[in-house]
């Protein structure tokens, strides 16, 4: 037992206060959480996630004969911005009551319903050269795209008051509504009717084809009033978006 040697009191004293620090701060890092500790030690806090911010506005339900043309008029909104906003590729497609969002609105409108245009379209196709675009050579009417061969139709009911060759219009017809209105269609391949005529809004009257100058085959036609040549798209059903229906 001569070589064991004791520890003094402060000796004693000292290694206490050690063993009743530890366990403290063992345990004061249990308690603290792996996430929070990684945080404060790379200065992080943990913040949700940004929101995208959706633009004011309202939801309108597309009633049954109403087009996205209808509503950009209303709410007087570009029908590029309500396809686009909507997510929408083929407006022909749209079904009635759908929900068309309308950016900057704050309320739903009440749509009256419109008298039924005076014309039909004489052609189904794309609009190549619109009436007289500012910046653009002199137009009287619109250029509609079709292929060799296909029906031209009657604006609207009316007399025929020339059909035949028109010099840089090429085969073409006239047709006279009553009222000052006068309907042309030029650049035909071929024409089903004759002067004195009477038809019905719908019927055959031409094919298309390119006759004249033009360049290509297309519709070109024009709508007068009192000799005067007016935007046919003011008397025609709009044909940006088909009217929706209950398909």
């Amino acid at each position: 037992m001569g070589d064991r040697k004791f520890l003094g009191p402060r000796a004693t004293l000292l290694v206490l206060v050690c063993l009743a620090v530890v366990p403290c701060l063992v345990l004061s890092g249990e308690a603290m959480p792996r996430d929070a500790a990684s945080e404060r030690v790379s200065g992080r806090e943990s913040r949700p996630p940004r929101r995208t911010k959706r633009p004011a506005g309202i939801y309108h339900p597309l009633e049954e004969g109403q087009t996205l043309s209808t509503l950009s008029r209303a709410y007087r909104v570009p029908v590029a911005t309500l396809l686009s906003v909507n997510g929408i590729d083929d407006p022909r497609s749209i079904r009635a009551g759908t929900p068309i969002f309308i950016p900057g609105a704050r309320r739903i409108l009440s749509i009256p319903e419109k008298e039924t245009p005076p014309l039909a379209w004489p052609l189904e196709g794309r609009i190549m050269t619109p009436f007289n675009t500012p910046g653009r050579r002199h137009h009287d009417g619109i250029d509609i795209d079709g292929e060799m061969g296909q029906i031209i139709r009657a604006a609207a009911a009316g007399r025929v008051l020339d059909a035949g060759r028109d010099g840089r219009y090429g085969k073409a017809v006239l047709l006279h509504h009553g009222e000052n209105l006068t309907t042309y269609y030029a650049h035909a391949s071929r024409l089903l009717v004759e002067e004195g005529d009477w038809v019905e809004q719908g019927d055959t009257i031409a094919e298309v084809g390119c006759s004249g100058n033009a360049q290509g085959t297309h519709l070109h036609f024009e709508a007068r009033r009192n000799g005067r040549p007016m935007n046919p798209l003011r008397l025609l059903p709009a044909s940006t978006a088909v009217a929706a229906s209950r398909r």
